[in-house]
């Protein structure tokens, strides 16, 4: 398991990073989810534009998970966006 903390604008990499990695197409994710693939277009461009309800079956969707916590220490000992995505990228490139 690799924990990655991440901030609302990081979103739009990660979304799109990882429906590729699915090698799945914007349309294939919509129909999965019920929706059109414009919409799909729109939640990876700005994905605060969506509630927190759709951004859960989203993730769920793309298979990764979400940790919350209220404890100031995990957000400390949990790597931050630019390390742990731009190592995800690498990673992935060079695969």
């Amino acid at each position: 398991m690799s924990l990655q903390r991440i901030l609302l604008e990081d979103l739009t990499g990660l979304l799109r990073h990882r429906r590729r990695e699915l090698g799945l197409t914007q349309k294939q994710m919509g129909q999965m989810l019920g929706i059109d693939q414009r919409t799909v277009s729109s939640l990876e461009k700005n994905p605060g534009s969506i509630s927190v309800k759709r951004l859960f079956i989203v993730m769920e969707a793309l298979q990764v998970g979400v940790f919350v916590s209220t404890d100031a220490r995990d957000a400390q000992a949990i790597p931050s966006r630019s390390n742990a995505l731009d190592s995800m990228y690498k990673n992935s490139r060079a695969a």
